[in-house]
């Protein structure tokens, strides 16, 4: 991260050049400061900087906000916002041109170099396989796309999605799984002609953006070889592991005129191919009848899915570091189809909030934990606490402080004892709403959380405007945190900020020993992942509550042991 080139816009030269000496003290190189809007984009054009800080107030025909929305749609440079002014309008408008984040002055040196590293973080690429992630792809593929317009035939967008990992993992480990999505990484950086770009979209989902071809046979062919690509044996720690993908082509110009609608029919068309028993390709193609047949069958199976009690609640384990004793749970749903068995929350959750039924399903799993919480707290299994996740889509449900309210009442459980989680997207998409939300629920007694922090709008100024109780780092920088310095600086750093705010820090993701030794080490308060547990149906949830399961903690020995007491309670 650091030696990052960063430029500098500030109208006040006084404050510019104390940022400057900052910077250089901490490893940054400063590639210039400059007073108004028309230098700034000058100067980007010239040095191509790693990434803008950039005042919202500039001298100039153009202000700050005008500024960075263009250095970011021409030079894909990432952009943070330094401002005096934290008005609604003004954070509208920021918000608007999707930064990498903003810094509300008067503000500390620590917060300035963190949401740097946060923002620099969220523009490389992928960190498990080094490969561009969506946002960079998204950029790459509207660049690409401007300079195609004069040119006949067809640019392929493809995206592949690795089929049963899930089954890999639960069998094998979450380890053989990463090696395995790194192997299949490395292959097709290395073995597709004609390749523009390839980029880690999530979990196993990969894209694919191919060269200008003649048209849709050669198309066929890329895709055809890449599925041959995938299915070759992998060989992990002596395991020969065999993997196929599903793969989805949409095709510029026809199938969309920007690179948003181009990845959501190539989405479209991968869906159409997992349907297929995956080892396939699908074009994409409006009329598919097969597969609107399938989507609305799944709507209709959702709708029924609440009446019919096909849902259940999972509750993922939150561990105190220093004692090793649960303290509480994540409230997760799953959802048991009668007759595929269990659906992926990643398949369903999007489904229930495009029909409007996210909704009921948040506030059934909301009453569904607050009763099974307070049922085990009167059995004498400890004062725990339940984490339960709120969408953006309920807040557009205008009684949901009252809702929450009412069913703390039905359930009987003590507000202190329910965590609300929030992620920054949400945040920052409707700031008012959150607001009111906010202050009811902490005069209730209520604990809100801000989840994933670090992944999206890397900023840290909204947790003075919103004092949250909880702040919950993203798995992703716990990931191989023991050896990956960028990772450890970046939570070291949140955990010091978090604390001078009065936050509790919540880790996610912890898999193995080392992790957890360095989470110790640096003061982080819970954990949650399967160094653990995992996530459990209620009965075994319940089960691992009797059993008393903990780890010794000790300064001497600072990795954690797993260890369960018999007739303990917690």
């Amino acid at each position: 991260m650091l030696n990052k080139k960063i430029l500098i816009v500030e109208d006040e030269s006084i404050i510019a050049e104390d940022i400057a000496d900052s910077l250089i003290a901490l490893g940054y190189r400063v590639t210039a400061i400059v007073y108004s809007g028309e230098e700034a984009l000058q100067s980007a054009a010239e040095e191509r900087p790693d990434l803008v800080l950039m005042d919202v107030n500039l001298q100039g025909e153009i202000d700050g906000i005008t500024t960075g929305e263009n250095i970011r749609s021409r030079f894909q440079i990432p952009v943070i916002y330094l401002t005096a002014y934290a008005d609604d309008h003004t954070l509208r408008r920021v918000n608007s041109t999707k930064p990498f984040g903003y810094i509300v002055k008067p503000f500390e040196e620590k917060n300035l170099h963190t949401t740097i590293q946060l923002a620099l973080h969220r523009h490389q690429y992928d960190c498990l396989t080094n490969l561009p992630n969506r946002s960079f792809l998204r950029e790459k593929l509207s660049e690409i796309l401007n300079h195609q317009k004069e040119f006949r035939g067809v640019v392929p967008v493809l995206t592949l999605s690795l089929d049963k990992i899930s089954r890999i993992n639960s069998t094998l480990g979450h380890d053989i799984g990463d090696s395995v999505i790194c192997s299949i990484a490395q292959r097709l950086t290395n073995g597709i002609e004609n390749m523009n770009i390839v980029a880690r979209l999530e979990a196993a989902e990969f894209a694919i953006i191919i060269e200008l071809v003649a048209g849709k046979q050669d198309a066929i062919n890329i895709a055809q070889s890449i599925l041959e690509i995938v299915a070759q044996v992998i060989i992990v720690e002596s395991f020969e592991v065999y993997v196929t993908a599903s793969i989805g082509i949409s095709l510029y110009p026809l199938d969309g005129s920007d690179a948003d609608e181009l990845l959501k029919n190539a989405y479209t068309a991968m869906y159409h191919a997992q349907e297929k028993n995956g080892n396939n390709c699908q074009f994409y193609a409006s009329n598919v009848a097969n597969y609107s047949m399938n989507r609305l069958s799944q709507e209709v199976c959702l709708r029924n899915a609440l009446k019919r009690s096909e849902f259940e609640v999972y509750y993922e384990p939150k561990v105190e570091i220093k004692t090793g004793k649960i303290v509480g749970a994540e409230a997760l749903v799953r959802w048991n189809h009668p007759k595929k068995g269990q659906i992926s929350p990643g398949e369903f959750i999007p489904m229930a909030e495009e029909m409007g039924l996210i909704g009921s399903l948040g506030e059934w799993v909301l009453e569904t934990a607050c009763r099974q919480t307070k049922a085990w707290q009167n059995e004498g299994l400890g004062q725990l606490r339940v984490a339960v996740n709120v969408s953006a889509r309920q807040f557009e449900q205008k009684n949901l402080t009252e809702r929450v309210s009412e069913i703390l009442i039905e359930t009987g459980l003590d507000p202190k004892y329910l965590e609300l989680e929030l992620t920054e997207s949400l945040v920052l998409q409707d700031e008012t709403a959150v607001f009111q939300a906010f202050s009811v629920w902490q005069s209730m007694g209520i604990r809100v959380a801000i989840d994933d922090f670090g992944t999206g709008y890397a900023s840290l100024s909204y947790s003075k405007r919103f004092p949250f109780d909880v702040l919950k780092i993203d798995k992703s920088f716990i990931r191989n945190i023991a050896d990956d310095r960028q990772n450890a600086a970046i939570t070291v750093a949140i955990i010091q900020m978090a604390h001078s705010m009065n936050m509790r820090v919540v880790a996610e993701g912890v898999e193995d020993e080392r992790e957890l030794a360095f989470l110790c080490e640096h003061d982080c308060d819970e954990i949650q992942g399967y160094f653990f547990s995992r996530a459990l149906p209620k009965a075994d949830f319940e089960a691992l509550l009797k059993s008393g399961k903990h780890w010794l903690y000790s300064i001497a020995q600072p990795i954690a042991q797993p260890q369960s007491e018999t007739g303990s309670r917690q």
